[in-house]
């Protein structure tokens, strides 16, 4: 096994995890101090902001799901020692994302103004929310290409490196949401435009960061496709993880502007609390990706490797670690749900609504946690399709008309939209779980549709023995037909 397969493989998880909960809690300090710096305008300009968001999540949905992919194939490539295909696949990676970025750059300028109408924004908070969508419409490109950048370093196990680049985004967007949202220092006063320069300016400043790690210091080799041939070829088994694996976030995304909608017609107070009590659970779901990316770069190099019965272990091991503490972050945003809400917000009400809130979350938190890690491992493993076709049936069927059920319907407002979409984690995760039991994962993987899989696979066997001579009587039995 080639040294470098080894250095990712073997490592601990908890070597892989513990830099990307770093990286994803700089991303949450980047998504409360803006929380923050709005809801010192106001918390209309909180609410509206939030609103939106969930039109930036379907770019963030596009850009994670190919980071995802590219970063599943080019760890599979290192576990099978695969360096020829290695710089190509990074190389086209870089080209997609830079494509769907500018696309998405070009939309969000063009239409903010209608999708601030869409969410059914009026007056002030309509105008506030379309500023800010135009604005930090400019800079998704560029954080397109970061999420490349990213997935070179996390299919290297290199996550650490991530995590520095995620600071120094955070350092930059706190910095400069303080000079601009009120003019501080001869800076000009921006407001709510303020807030998303400051997001765009540490994202330019975060990709340069990344890119001079990777090019100068590790010195990675990146090969940008030259033929259109060439980025065809190269970007076929990317697109074949993350095509289908974009169905699931895109799904819930578009579930959650059509939640949100509902949300707004509850007035301006349901709206801040969804937003508030979404920030601070993201420190446990932050938890969540933590554990799920890790375990997804150790599964894929070990399929990779073809070491099936250690992936097998590492996600067993991977969601026991994740569901204890996404329960540790619930329970304790709970205990002090007063104290945290009040970073936000003066208002009694909302502190009320965001504790009913946190208490349904401990439901959610769990039923995410069965969904991320194993949704993640079964994409790592190249089995995209089924967990997007039922993430998308359920969300779509069962999740959106439960939520208008109970939120509308029946007048639970709020709560009843989140008992909705905690349900849907749930099931979401129980179906993945029973999924990945079934082994089917096994012969998925980018090396089993090169070479035919052995017959072992559904044996659950790792004895190299039993499948080299497999593979050979496979390969006797093809030349035999020929």
């Amino acid at each position: 096994m080639p040294k470098s397969s080894q250095s990712v493989a073997d490592r601990s998880l908890l070597s892989l995890t513990w830099p990307i909960f770093i990286d994803l809690f700089f991303i949450f300090m980047i998504n409360v101090t803006d929380a923050w710096f709005l809801s010192r305008i106001s918390d209309s300009a909180a609410a509206s902001i939030g609103a939106v968001m969930p039109i930036l999540g379907i770019a963030f949905a596009l850009y994670s799901t190919m980071h995802q992919g590219g970063s599943s194939i080019a760890s599979q490539r290192i576990g099978a020692g695969d360096h020829n295909k290695l710089a190509a696949t990074y190389g086209v990676l870089f080209a997609i994302l830079l494509f769907i970025g500018i696309l998405l750059s070009i939309v969000m300028m063009a239409f903010a103004p209608l999708f601030a109408q869409w969410m059914g924004l009026t007056d002030d908070m309509a105008g506030m929310a379309s500023i800010y969508l135009s604005t930090i419409g400019m800079g998704t490109a560029i954080l397109a290409v970061r999420f490349a950048a990213a997935a070179v370093l996390t299919s290297q196990g290199k996550t650490h490196w991530n995590m520095w680049s995620t600071f120094v985004m955070t350092i930059v967007n706190i910095l400069f949401n303080y000079l601009l949202i009120d003019g501080k220092h001869g800076f000009p006063d921006l407001g709510v435009q303020g807030v998303a320069y400051a997001s765009v300016i540490a994202w330019v400043v975060s990709l340069c960061f990344t890119l001079v790690i990777i090019i100068k210091h590790l010195h990675i080799k990146i090969t940008l496709p030259k033929r259109w041939l060439l980025f065809k070829t190269d970007s076929a088994p990317i697109l074949k993880i993350a095509l289908p694996s974009v169905l699931e976030p895109m799904s819930w995304h578009l579930t959650q502007i059509l939640m949100t909608v509902m949300i707004v017609t509850m007035g301006e107070l349901a709206l801040a609390t969804r937003i508030y009590s979404f920030n601070l659970l993201f420190t446990a779901i932050l938890y969540g990706f933590a554990i799920s990316s890790g375990v997804q770069i150790k599964v894929a190099h070990y399929i990779g490797a073809k070491r099936f019965e250690e992936a097998d272990k590492q996600l067993m091991l991977g969601l026991k670690l994740g569901i204890a503490g996404a329960m540790f972050f619930v329970f304790t945003l709970l205990a002090f749900s007063d104290q945290l809400f009040a970073i936000f917000t003066s208002n009694i009400e909302i502190w009320a609504l965001g504790k009913l809130i946190l208490i349904i979350a401990i439901i959610g938190e769990f039923g995410r946690s069965f969904n991320l890690i194993v949704g993640a491992s079964l994409r790592a493993s190249g089995d995209a399709r089924y967990v997007s076709m039922v993430g998308f049936i359920i969300m779509w069927f069962m999740a959106l008309p439960l939520a208008w059920l109970l939120g509308l319907h029946y007048g639970y407002g709020l709560v009843g939209i989140w008992l909705a979409t905690s349900l849907d984690e749930c099931i979401r995760g129980i179906i993945a779980l029973k999924r990945w039991n079934t082994g089917i994962w096994r012969s998925k993987g980018i090396y089993v549709a090169e070479i035919p899989a052995p017959l072992s696979i559904n044996k659950r066997t790792d004895d190299p023995e039993v499948i080299n001579q497999e593979i050979t009587q496979q390969h006797n039995v093809q030349a035999a037909k020929t």
